[in-house]
């Protein structure tokens, strides 16, 4: 089983909401521009909800504890009863992490796409798309300085992305 096929394990009505606040919980850890069209409209989303649900003053937390409500909800309509609620809460945990990863691996392809095919767009997307890479590649670069014009941080990401998401799966297929 790959990670996509356990990333669409759970009710698709419920995966869509709870993949739309983990893109949130990406924004809010990134701190990415809250001006930004697609980050106001996911607020707009989240503010009512919040307001209903207000677990802890964090947003950060509420977030998390939000999209885990979600999905674990999804498992558990999806699962019919039939699995243990402890077992559901660690896949519900494990799908989280491996979203928020792919989240992060595909942005960083697409924000070194991006810096190569039109850097400095205007459209909101492909700002939202590098600002991600930039603020999940900032912390390699400190490390890994570029060689004679050549970034090599984002290698070095997608290889760390991969063994956490290899990790993950893998400790998925133990628990289920």
């Amino acid at each position: 089983m790959n990670d996509i096929e356990i990333l669409l394990i759970g009710n698709p009505i419920l995966n869509l909401l709870g993949y739309i606040f983990v893109i949130l919980l990406i924004f809010n850890l990134l701190k990415v521009n809250y001006y930004n069209p697609i980050v106001a409209l996911l607020l707009k989303i989240y503010k009512p909800i919040s307001k209903i649900l207000f677990l802890f003053p964090n947003q950060i937390i509420n977030i998390i504890m939000i999209s885990l409500v979600i999905k674990f909800l999804s498992l558990y309509v999806f699962a019919e009863g039939q699995v243990e609620i402890l077992v559901l809460i660690a896949v519900a945990v494990i799908q989280i992490l491996i979203a928020i990863l792919r989240i992060i691996f595909y942005a960083v392809i697409g924000g070194v796409i991006i810096s190569w095919v039109s850097p400095n767009s205007s459209n909101p997307f492909l700002q939202l798309i590098e600002e991600i890479s930039h603020k999940a590649l900032s912390p390699i670069r400190k490390y890994i300085p570029s060689a004679g014009g050549l970034d090599f941080s984002p290698l070095f990401i997608l290889i760390l992305v991969n063994i956490l998401v290899a990790f993950l799966i893998n400790l998925f297929i133990s628990i289920a």
